[in-house]
């Protein structure tokens, strides 16, 4: 962006940061548990739009564990090895994630690695790192600070949906924002109540496969859009042209002296509802 600014080009920033997941009380946390870890081991969560963090209701958290760890042996299985699971892009990412990891430890939280198999990764150098559940968050981790943009899953609780709503609008816009639940009112209440880029309901990272849905960021997500007819218009220039018109009473209508056929003219064009 500042390269371009020195020669007045405009910019479409598609940006990252730290995506929410809100759980409503009607949703089915089976289904929800199940979409999100399919999405967030998607490349290992190496994604711009992948969740970054569920709020959850209070009292679902045992349940969503016990389902994402159903959903995680069901998709994978062995992990270490498996040409399915992605591993981190290089060395730096893979000691970064561990270090956050260590970080949330060090800070109270409770990390639940969802390793189906019980392999131990310490001996691999394919710099594979197991989905991990990260409960009893706190603002002091790193992991609810920065874009994790690999496979931890830091979960925090809510007691009311103003709560949770209360505390995305709180933070930076995010690049998507994913909504579980089958209350309507609820479900506007979280879209009037929240500003993020993209948005899939009851379920995630859905939205980006819709050509024909705006894709870019917002605030710290980035400006700017693109996909189908937004990206055609984003990355052309409309021309405008004026030819002037031939009538000699509109040239009459532009100049002074403005007298009653000016002042008609104008009371016709001005309404007011």
């Amino acid at each position: 962006m500042g390269a371009a600014a020195k020669n007045l080009t405009p910019v479409t920033l598609e940006l990252g940061g730290k995506s929410p997941v809100l759980m409503g009380r009607t949703a089915d946390i089976g289904d929800v548990a199940r979409r999100v870890m399919k999405a967030k081991t998607f490349n290992a969560g190496q994604l711009c739009h992948a969740p970054d963090y569920v709020l959850l209701p209070k009292g679902t958290e045992d349940a969503f564990v016990a389902f994402a760890t159903e959903a995680v042996r069901d998709m994978y299985g062995a992990l270490k090895e498996n040409d399915d699971y992605t591993s981190i892009f290089n060395e730096r990412h893979f000691k970064r994630l561990r270090s956050w990891i260590d970080d949330a430890k060090q800070k109270g939280t409770r990390v639940i690695e969802l390793n189906p198999a019980g392999e131990n990764f310490a001996s691999s150098n394919l710099h594979r790192l197991p989905p991990s559940l990260i409960l009893d968050v706190n603002e002091e981790m790193t992991v609810m600070q920065d874009e994790i943009f690999g496979p931890l899953l830091p979960i925090k609780i809510y007691d009311h949906i103003e709560e949770a709503i209360i505390y995305v609008r709180n933070h930076p816009s995010p690049l998507a924002l994913y909504y579980f639940g089958n209350d309507f009112a609820e479900e506007r209440l979280v879209l009037d109540g929240t500003t993020s880029d993209g948005v899939t309901i009851n379920d995630s990272i859905s939205h980006y496969s819709i050509n024909s849905l705006p894709f870019g960021g917002i605030g710290h997500s980035g400006m700017g859009a693109y996909l189908g007819k937004t990206g055609f218009l984003t990355f052309s220039h409309a021309r405008s042209v004026y030819r002037r018109s031939r009538s000699p009473q509109v040239e009459h209508f532009l100049r002074p002296p403005f007298g009653s056929q000016t002042h008609a003219f104008l009371s016709a064009a001005i309404t007011t509802e």
